[in-house]
Parts: C-alpha cells; sequence; structure tokens
C-alpha cells in the first residue's frame, strides 16, 4: 500500500524544462503564449528575489510499503483527494517506508501587478492533463493567494479567453469565488474575447493584515 504526497515549493531552475512540458501537453496554449511562459519562467529563475513574478510547483512524491514499478501508476478517480493530497494508504510508523519521486504536476505563476497599491494578477495556472481533476489546481491557487496575502494584496486579477476550451478553466474560478468583471470583445483574436475575474479580499482581513 502506498500514498501520494504533494508538495508546494518554489519553482527552481531544474523544472524548467518540465514546466513548460506540461503546458505545452494540455494543448490549450498558442505557440506566442508558450513563448511567453519560456520568458516569465527565465526571469523569474534568473532574478527570483526582484518580486515581480513569483512562482510554485506541485511536485508529486509517493511514499509505499515496498517500492515498485507500480508507483508509476497514478491513483484511480475511486482513490481519496485530500488536504495532503491523494491518499491510497497512509503507513504506520511501525512500516517499511520507501520514498519515490513522481515530479512536478503543475505549477502557478504570479505577481503584483504594476502602478497598482495592493492588486496581483494570476498570470499561469497550469496542471498536466494526466493530474487535472485531483484537486491539484485548487491547491496550488490556494497556495497562490496565501501567498498574496501575506504581502497584503487586496484584489486578485485573472484574465482568460472566451473560447469553449477554456470553459472549465472559466468554471473553476467561478467555483473558486472569482466573479466576472466584464469582457473585451476579440481581444485575443475575431471571436476570443478576454474575460476577467476578480476576487476581492475581506476588508476587515485587509485592514487587520490577517
Amino acid at each position: 500500500m502506498s500514498s501520494w504526497q504533494l508538495i508546494l515549493r518554489n519553482l527552481e531552475e531544474r523544472d524548467r524544462a518540465r514546466t513548460l512540458e506540461l503546458a505545452i501537453g494540455t494543448g490549450v496554449f498558442r505557440p506566442v503564449e508558450l513563448a511567453v511562459l519560456q520568458e516569465v519562467i527565465e526571469e523569474y529563475i534568473r532574478a527570483p528575489e526582484a518580486g515581480d513574478y513569483h512562482a510554485l510547483v506541485a511536485e508529486l512524491t509517493l511514499v509505499c510499503k515496498e517500492p515498485s514499478s507500480h508507483w508509476l501508476n497514478w491513483p484511480s478517480e475511486q482513490e481519496e483527494v485530500t488536504e495532503t493530497g491523494l491518499t491510497v494508504h497512509s503507513p504506520s510508523h511501525s512500516e517499511s517506508v520507501g520514498s519515490i519521486g513522481q515530479g512536478i504536476a503543475g505549477f502557478v505563476i504570479f505577481g503584483p501587478t504594476p502602478l497598482t497599491a495592493h492588486t496581483w494578477d494570476i498570470y499561469w495556472i497550469v496542471v498536466g492533463q494526466e493530474y487535472q481533476h485531483r484537486g491539484i489546481g485548487s491547491r496550488l491557487l490556494e497556495a497562490a493567494e496565501a501567498r498574496i496575502r501575506a504581502q497584503r494584496g487586496a484584489v486578485i486579477r485573472i484574465e482568460t479567453s472566451s473560447q469553449p476550451s477554456y470553459e472549465a478553466t472559466r468554471r473553476f474560478y467561478e467555483k473558486h469565488g472569482y466573479q466576472r468583471a466584464g469582457a473585451i470583445p476579440d481581444f485575443y483574436a475575431r471571436g476570443d474575447d478576454l474575460i476577467v475575474y476578480y476576487k476581492r479580499r475581506p476588508a476587515s482581513q485587509a485592514s487587520d493584515g490577517a
């Protein structure tokens, strides 16, 4: 028996290729968007302390009683989704436990919006196709929001596309409390509108710095 552990950490140089691979694998990003993503990742890796961008990755590790080739099989839909990841079985202290890295399952990139006092943008949130619908995107979004709160951010903005391929993305944001602020018709291309979502931090939290 084994258990999946999801670790959220800062994006590092060794994650560069994998993050691009995950974005390409979703099949929703155009070449120009992937090129911009690559530039953003390079800028973050070059100077993470600059603060223009913040980046987190979700890394999967399988803790198992008897490590074997079976660890490559992703847990089924019936297995429990918990706060710490996908749990098949939590080994007791008496069991002999091994740990095998599965790799990066997703990432989020966000940063303070220029020329604003307390607004932040979430620029990219990507989960690999084989890892979707298992709560990883939610964990990444919640972690980004926690970082933003810690920096006293009060408003979060997210921009996305009106295309049918982004319908699940829009539902995801709405599920997490983001409100639709408006749209700009034909922004990306004819028939492809820009949709803007936002979430405001409650005034009571903003005033007490919680």
